[in-house]
């Protein structure tokens, strides 16, 4: 049976493997559920940045910021070097926005960018790197990503029992945005979810999670950067909702889903947290 490591199912998503070995790990992604679900994490993860920026008239990056990604680029480890083979002939502007989704996840970039992109007081470290992360989706980004029912589910299951943190996908089609996309990244080797909304105009919406051993807080409104942020902790959980587009009511959605008022569209949880018992 064919060793299948991450390299190898990393290599099997981009379509990079000849047909023979191809065909090898299809048949034991058929035969195991756990390399199934993290052939859909993969997949869930991979953004369409060069079509989106393709669209784009994308202004020329500083030389001071080029030179700040290839020191970035030199210090990932060798796992994320292999993410980034899929860009390796993109013009840095694609470069920059694709690896920077890769640098959230080892948390690289908080606090790098020194004066350029400061910590600010008050604001959770973790908070910072999404909404660096955050700031370079357009609508262009995940507009042509269709939701995918099976795959959502994989990944929120893989996140329940990989991660042991019962998330679930609000529905916030009421207040006028359509789910996209969940992803399952990382940051400094802690599992941190991110689910991706689309409103009928302006820049999508976003709403991460990661586990927070602090005590339960209050919905609190921020400005970060160029994101506008609300920010609560529950149940050993972190949350923040943010966008760019001010005209959103971040606000109150976050009231409802912090409240519990709001309904979910993917992995309902029975009414007892399991983290408590």
């Amino acid at each position: 049976m064919i060793n299948v490591d991450d390299s190898l199912l990393m290599s099997y998503v981009d379509g990079e493997l000849p047909p023979e070995q191809r065909a090898e790990v299809e048949a034991a992604i058929a035969h195991s559920d756990d390399l199934s679900g993290r052939v859909a994490a993969l997949r869930a993860s991979c953004l369409p940045y060069r079509a989106a920026y393709e669209r784009q008239a994308v202004p020329p990056l500083p030389e001071s910021l080029t030179r700040r990604i290839e020191e970035l680029v030199s210090v990932t480890t060798p796992h994320q070097r292999a993410a980034e083979r899929r860009g390796r002939r993109w013009p840095v502007q694609w470069a920059a926005a694709a690896f920077v989704a890769g640098a959230i996840c080892s948390g690289v970039l908080t606090g790098y960018l020194g004066g350029a992109n400061p910590l600010r007081p008050g604001v959770d470290p973790w908070v910072r790197s999404v909404a660096d992360y955050q700031v370079l989706y357009g609508r262009d980004t995940v507009a042509n990503i269709r939701e995918d029912k099976v795959s959502t589910e994989q990944v929120l299951a893989d996140i329940h029992q990989r991660d042991g943190m019962p998330v679930s996908v609000p529905d916030l089609r009421q207040a006028g945005l359509k789910f996209k996309r969940v992803q399952r990244l990382n940051y400094h080797d802690r599992p941190l979810v991110q689910m991706v909304y689309l409103p009928e105009r302006g820049d999508p919406v976003a709403l991460c999670i990661i586990e927070d051993g602090q005590g339960d807080a209050p919905v609190r409104s921020q400005q970060v950067g160029e994101m506008k942020t609300v920010t609560w902790r529950a149940n050993r959980l972190a949350y923040v909702l943010l966008a760019k587009d001010t005209s959103v009511d971040l606000q109150r959605m976050a009231d409802g889903i912090a409240s519990g008022q709001t309904g979910q569209l993917y992995g309902k949880l029975p009414q007892e947290d399991p983290r408590s018992s």
